[in-house]
């Protein structure tokens, strides 16, 4: 787990909050100050500032820094350099631009996956691969990501329901039930229509899947598993959804790749066949436009 990601997942009080927030929104310059300077631009003591570290699993300030040198070493662009909101300049050459948005992607999909619960993941694939049908609960924003997923399994003869609109959702939810999984998309896991469904389809019997970003929040709480993505983005105040996009599709393919795993050799076989079926159709449609 990366400093940044532990720095958003651990409880704070209000005066400790104001010291993880300067952490996080000044890591360039932190490494440079003393404690007292980090008291005096949070407005708080320096007994604060050192029991904010030792929360975090460090003896004090100066081991805290020690982590975050460390974690700079690397010659590679890091999230923490690059900053997950604007990981591009006005100026940038296109050099820049590929190199920095592939390592922000990387990054991510490793950080992803070290939150991985691989106990939990192998359940889910369990649970994924015997349900008669798979529903998907996203915003607009994850959608792309859903749509993806439910692309992957319809190759393979595995029925998934995507639903993206408040009616839609609701629908799919409560009607749900023993037969169906649910998965549910939400970066900030706040998303006030998600978190009803989920409740809805645990209340039909419907086990539940959350992907949110990493930390405390009521779609994971409201759901029987959870997985998580890095909480590097605002939710406003960002040029794209980068690494959060990367997150979202990494796990998505875990899940598809672990239900093919389960019969690969049928599966393989259902998707040549089919992919066969398709090709004839579009050859002769090619042929009878001519």
């Amino acid at each position: 787990m990366d400093l940044q990601t532990k720095l958003a997942s651990e409880s704070f009080s209000g005066t400790e909050k104001a010291v993880v927030e300067y952490f996080i929104n000044h890591f360039d310059s932190v490494v440079d100050m003393t404690t007292l300077q980090v008291a005096k631009h949070t407005f708080t003591s320096n007994a604060t500032v050192v029991r904010v570290c030792q929360k975090l699993g460090y003896k004090g300030f100066n081991d805290f820094k020690l982590k975050y040198l460390t974690e700079q070493k690397s010659d590679s662009p890091s999230a923490e350099k690059l900053d997950a909101n604007f990981p591009i300049q006005s100026g940038d050459k296109v050099q820049t631009i590929a190199t920095n948005i592939a390592a922000l992607k990387e990054a991510a999909i490793e950080e992803t996956k070290s939150l991985l619960d691989y106990a939990h993941l192998q359940e889910v694939i369990t649970l994924l691969e015997s349900a008669e049908t798979i529903n998907v609960y996203c915003s607009h924003s994850t959608i792309a990501h859903a749509k993806e997923f439910q692309y992957h399994c319809m190759r393979i003869g595995k029925r998934v329901i995507v639903a993206s609109g408040p009616g839609e959702q609701d629908y799919y939810a409560s009607r749900s039930s023993e037969e169906n999984v649910a998965i549910l998309l939400s970066y900030t896991g706040e998303t006030h229509e998600t978190i009803g469904d989920a409740k809805l389809c645990r209340y039909g019997g419907t086990k539940t899947i959350s992907i949110t970003s990493f930390g405390q929040n009521s779609l994971s709480e409201a759901c029987d598993y959870s997985f998580f993505i890095p909480p590097w983005e605002k939710y406003y105040s960002k040029i794209g959804q980068f690494a959060s996009s990367a997150g979202f599709s990494y796990i998505l393919d875990l899940f598809y790749s672990g239900i093919f795993e389960k019969d690969y050799l049928a599966n393989y076989e259902y998707m040549l066949e089919h992919t066969g079926r398709l090709s004839m159709v579009q050859i002769n449609k090619k042929m009878s436009d001519i």
